[in-house]
């Protein structure tokens, strides 16, 4: 320990006369001691401070203690309850006393804090761990004396609760947590926290998370997970239908495609989740919500929830169809697919759920809807009302988290079962009606809305009972709202994905108004958050956490009713030009925000509200406000570019173009565009161009970069003069036309030194990338390096990868194998930081592809491994084709031929393999054909190589890319050169790999 570090721990601000002499003196007394117990040596000075030498029987207790829990915390987290409890009460027993007792100063202090707190937590684990073991009763005493000495320790009091409860001393357990709650008012002016105000909830309703020693709500140990899918495990208890549960789970079981249907608020999709959180864990479980999904978004929402939305392809591979991608994905696979609130896309649901059935056999469909898919094979399923004595049981439930002294025995209550019965036990109007148990009694509840009953049988005879039961219950809840709830729930409803926090403290509560209002009426100034918060509480909102913080959310049953509300009152107008007002201010901070450190924050945003963002644009197109929704949509294009969702992002672009263009035809008299509507205009085009170009779809790509020249070479917006050569530059080189170099020059003369940052570094990518094409690995480097130098200026993580990418190519082509090793790493570490999957995965390919070159096989094989897995998850043939080809190639190298061939030959054959990596496959075999097989014209084996080696020929012309061409002509030559001079001998491939000219765009 250094000197100056005792000295400011054993003076501190009480500086001694002469601290260094000070220091010395107590060291040589220090020496002493040890000297006249035989220990001289103990003490050594060393560079500027003191060492003290421990011997062989030296022991540390506060050491073991740390080890200890270190060892009985990992033993804990791995399930081994016996040996976490029996190491965690070891380090337990190491104390015999308070910790550093007669020690002062505040060096001291802290470490006695700091031990006291360790020592704590480590009696919580070991209670937990025993608790896991079954012994609940016996730690009930412990835990009370550790309640007892620490009353402010949420932790301790939950064991507390939890160990009564499986005592079977539930009221105790209840106890326990109202005096917790007292105490922290009492004292702190707190409420308890989340987790133990969740534990108290499932206590009250006997959660069957609960269920086993030591359960606890949400306990991933506890509660069955799923290998595969995204279906969430339902939070809280779910009440009564346990007949209606054990039929669904059933019929799923034994049907292909069951369908639950009943009218809205019945608890379709509660039950479904429920059943399916019960079911075993053969089968892999997807959930795909389908109430944001607009016309034709059923597609891509399953694609979304599988995971498999990334289109984009490389330039020898035809258009991936998302559907065939879909089946390829599940054919192998044991799925069940959940596709809920389907009533709204009734025939796209149909015709994919139709073509799964078909295509996947090991595939199970359950549907939820208000509606039959009316599909072959489908299996109805109606979910009833509950029973009352259940409803019952549900407000009783509900009552009690809105109002915790609520008594949950009043589920026995004649008043309460006769409530439940007038309800119909539709469960939403249950939860609606308990949510006003804080203010009014259960008589009160039921005299209050029999008047809205009464008014609907007047007005309404004609429609179904349970359909004016929900009704008269939501008017009745509607109407005890105050002003500023009823404009917030109105405002909400026209966000079908919801709302964030920081969106609802901004957006949803329209302040402004106020001022317009009527004398009459006081100024609504409701903080929109603690608005929203009593709307939870009213069961007509409720909260959805996720990466980025909470959202607020509707049951579709009652977004409906309040933009009903909206409409009938006059106020929808208004409202949806607010909330066309916070679209276009979202996606202009979005656009900023996406070429900058904050892309992985700003792509989770967008992607939470882009089915907002959809109904925005579709509201402006349908209102006639045409040019908004292309300015929206043309800001999106980066966004769906680095989220792999090209498919989506080119059917939303085209739509709106469509809507624009007809708005153009119709309109009356020559309407010179706006500034701003040419600069959205032409965005529109560059991204139909890019996105259909990437995904493989270049004759539509052509269309519209025509369209793009001609709309920016009218266009009186000067900023378009700037940027309207980079894109013809780059549209040039993606349609192979003369005279690019002078295109290039002249498109980044007129753009650098200007704002256009982001616009300039995908110009020096294309200039690069036509360089290395030519042959000019040092313009290709050049180009590439100025682009990352305008990446990290603009800070954009996407760009700066896609041109460390380009630098390390042009390395590589003339040899430069460890700077282009170094320059894809890290281009690889951005894009794994930012979770781009398919982009990252051809980044470890050419990694791996160096590893090979240079006999890493191990590190080649891992990275192979790590490819092939994102390859399946994406379903991505091109991905899968090249790991086979060079895991053959590999092969190869081993002498191992036969298991080469085999592997060639699947890439070979397979009808989804790109003609890039067919091409390499063919190759591969003819340099692989075993000695034993002449090429005579009698040999069978002779004739397919060369059928083979014709049909490489032929695939090398179809080629579309340069380099890929290149490299397979050099390969071919090579591989025909060697079989010419040793016809009987075998060519590995691996040594090709690392020589020159380069091969890396045959591989990669």
């Amino acid at each position: 320990m250094q000197s100056e570090t005792l000295i400011d721990e054993l003076w501190g601000e009480r500086a001694a006369r002469n601290p260094v002499n000070a220091l010395q003196v107590q060291m040589t007394k220090l020496r002493t001691s040890f000297a006249a117990r035989g220990e001289e040596g103990r003490l050594e000075m060393r560079s500027g401070g003191y060492r003290l030498v421990l011997s062989e029987h030296d022991r540390i207790d506060i050491v073991e203690f740390e080890n200890h829990i270190r060892r009985g915390r990992e033993t804990l987290g791995q399930g081994k309850y016996a040996e976490a409890e029996e190491g965690l009460r070891d380090a337990l027993a190491l104390w015999r006393g308070p910790a550093l007792q007669d020690m002062t100063g505040f060096v001291f202090d802290a470490a006695r804090t700091r031990l006291e707190e360790l020592r704590l937590t480590a009696h919580e684990d070991a209670v937990t761990a025993g608790m896991k073991l079954g012994k609940a009763e016996d730690l009930v005493a412990e835990l009370s004396h550790l309640v007892a000495a620490h009353p402010l320790r949420e932790r301790s009091r939950g064991r507390l609760m939890l160990a009564l409860y499986h005592c079977g001393r539930q009221a105790e357990a209840l106890d326990v947590f109202r005096d917790g709650r007292n105490l922290l008012d009492s004292e702190l002016g707190l409420t308890p926290s989340p987790e133990l105000d969740a534990l108290h909830v499932a206590i009250l309703s006997h959660d069957p998370a609960l269920v086993g020693p030591g359960g606890l709500p949400g306990d991933t140990q506890q509660v069955p997970r799923k290998t595969q899918g995204n279906l969430a495990v339902p939070l809280g208890a779910f009440v009564g239908r346990a007949d209606m549960l054990r039929s669904l789970r059933e019929e799923i079981g034994r049907q292909r495609l069951v369908t639950t249907v009943g009218p809205g608020g019945v608890g379709k999709t509660r039950l479904t989740l429920e059943a399916l959180s019960q079911l075993g864990d053969d089968a892999g479980l997807w959930w795909i919500d389908l109430v944001t999904v607009g016309k034709d978004g059923v597609l891509s929402a399953l694609a979304a929830a599988l995971g498999v939305s990334e289109s984009s392809v490389t330039a020898d591979q035809r258009p991936l169809n998302p559907l065939e991608r879909i089946v390829s994905y599940l054919r192998e696979r044991m799925a069940i697919l959940a596709f809920d609130n389907c009533e709204h896309v009734l025939d796209e649901t149909a015709f994919v759920v139709k073509r799964l059935l078909e295509t996947c056999p090991s595939a199970t469909v359950v549907a939820t809807s208000r509606e039959p898919l009316n599909t072959a094979g489908e299996v109805l399923f109606p979910v009833e009302p509950m029973a009352p004595e259940e409803a019952a049981q549900l407000f009783a439930l509900r009552a009690s988290m809105i109002n915790p002294s609520f008594d949950q025995d009043t589920a026995k209550d004649l008043e309460v079962i006769e409530l439940c019965r007038r309800l119909d036990g539709i469960p939403l109007a249950v939860e609606l009606a308990a949510a006003h148990v804080r203010l009014l009694s259960v008589p009160e509840i039921d005299r209050r809305l029999s008047d809205r009953f009464a008014l609907l049988v007047k007005g309404e005879r004609t429609a179904p009972q349970r359909h004016r039961t929900l009704r008269a219950v939501l008017d009745w809840s509607y109407a005890l709202l105050s002003t500023s709830e009823q404009r917030v729930l109105g405002e909400l409803a026209l966000r079908v994905a919801g709302c964030a926090v920081e969106d609802a403290e901004k957006a949803v509560l329209p302040h402004s108004e106020s001022a317009s209002e009527s004398a009459s009426e006081p100024e609504d100034t409701a903080d929109p958050l603690l608005v929203l918060g009593q709307l939870v509480d009213k069961s007509l909102v409720f909260t959805v956490r996720t990466a980025d913080g909470t959202r607020f959310q509707m049951l579709e049953t009652v977004r409906e009713y309040a933009l009903a509300k909206l409409e009938a009152e006059g106020n929808l107008p208004p409202a949806q030009d607010r909330f066309i007002a916070w679209s276009l201010g979202f996606v202009r901070q979005g656009h900023k925000g996406m070429p900058s450190p904050e892309q992985a924050y700003w792509s989770r945003r967008v992607a939470e509200e882009s089915a907002n963002l959809r109904v925005a644009s579709e509201l402006m197109t349908r209102t006639g406000r045409v040019t908004d929704a292309l300015r929206l949509e043309s800001t999106l294009g980066y966004f769906w570019y680095i989220l792999g969702r090209e498919e989506e992002g080119i059917d939303r672009l085209t739509r709106t173009l469509d809507a624009y263009d007809t708005a153009v035809r119709t309109s009356s008299g020559d309407l010179q565009p706006s500034s701003e509507e040419e600069w959205a205009l032409s965005y529109v085009f560059v991204w139909l161009a890019w996105l259909n170009h990437v995904s493989g779809r270049h004759d539509m790509a052509l269309k519209y970069e025509k369209r793009y020249g001609d709309t920016w070479r009218r266009a009186s917006n000067p900023d378009l003069a700037v940027v309207g050569p980079v894109w013809e530059a780059l549209h040039a080189r993606l349609a192979a036309e003369e005279g690019w170099e002078a295109r290039f020059a002249a498109a980044d003369a007129g753009i650098v030194g200007t704002e256009f940052g982001w616009d300039r570094v995908a110009l020096q990518y294309a200039w690069s990338t036509y360089c290395l094409h030519a042959g000019d690995a040092d313009a290709a480097r050049e180009h590439a390096l100025i682009g990352v130098e305008v990446s990290k200026a603009i800070d954009d993580p996407i760009t700066l990868s896609v041109c460390l990418t380009a630098c390390g190519d042009a390395e590589e082509s003339v040899g430069g194998r460890e700077a282009a090793r170094e320059l894809w790493s890290e281009a690889s570490d951005v894009l794994r930081s930012m979770g781009a999957r398919s982009r990252w995965a051809y980044r470890a390919l050419r990694l791996a592809f160096l590893d090979v070159g240079e006999g890493l096989i191990d590190s080649a094989d891992v990275r192979l491994s790590e490819v092939e897995k994102v390859a399946a998850e994406l379903v991505s043939y091109d991905l899968r084709a090249a790991v086979a080809n060079l895991r053959g190639v590999v092969l190869a190298g081993q002498d191992r031929f036969d298991e080469a061939e085999t592997v060639f030959r699947e890439v070979w054959s397979s009808p989804t393999s790109p003609r890039n990596r067919k091409a390499v496959a063919g190759l591969a075999l003819a340099a692989c054909v075993p000695p034993s097989c002449p090429e005579s014209p009698g040999s069978p084996e002779g004739a397919d190589l060369r059928g083979i080696l014709v049909e490489v020929g032929r695939l090398t012309d179809l080629l579309v890319e340069p380099l890929t061409r290149k490299a397979l002509g050099s390969l071919l030559a090579d591989i025909t050169e060697r079989r010419q001079a040793a016809p009987a001998r075998r060519h590995p491939l691996h040594e090709r790999l690392s020589g020159s000219p380069s091969v890396l765009a045959a591989f990669c």
